[in-house]
């Protein structure tokens, strides 16, 4: 029926070597794909954070929130600061991120923050 050349193991070999990479590669994409999905979706969108010389992007980790309305909260308070350009607050990643003139002091980042009431807390992680 099936005659073997020479070297046909191997191609038969390589064959379900292949398709077990295959297979291996589908499974890992069911497995972790979702996870994927969300960490590209949480960067930074392009040009939303980005500083120009006189500028600098802070990190702040923000404590208090439980609710997308306190991101919301947070992200007014911050923009209300003279100097800030604009503000990027991930509520799931709980931090904001902050693009300010360099005279900015980080100090009034966190007084904005924690204005609204002492449930929410800040700290820069990131200058």
């Amino acid at each position: 029926m099936f005659s073997i050349r020479p070297g046909g193991e191997s191609i038969v070999r390589s064959r379900f070597l292949n398709g077990a990479a295959v297979a291996v590669g589908v499974l890992l994409l069911a497995a972790f794909g979702p996870w994927l999905a969300r960490e590209i979706a949480s960067l930074p969108r392009p040009g939303a954070l980005a500083a120009r010389s006189s500028q600098r992007v802070v990190t702040l980790e923000i404590g208090g929130m439980t609710c997308g309305g306190c991101a919301r909260t947070v992200q007014s308070q911050i923009a209300a600061v003279q100097g800030v350009a604009t503000v990027e607050v991930r509520f799931e990643q709980r931090r904001a991120y902050v693009v300010c003139d360099r005279a900015v002091a980080d100090t009034a980042l966190i007084a904005a923050v924690e204005r609204p009431g002492p449930a929410y807390l800040a700290t820069v992680v990131n200058r």
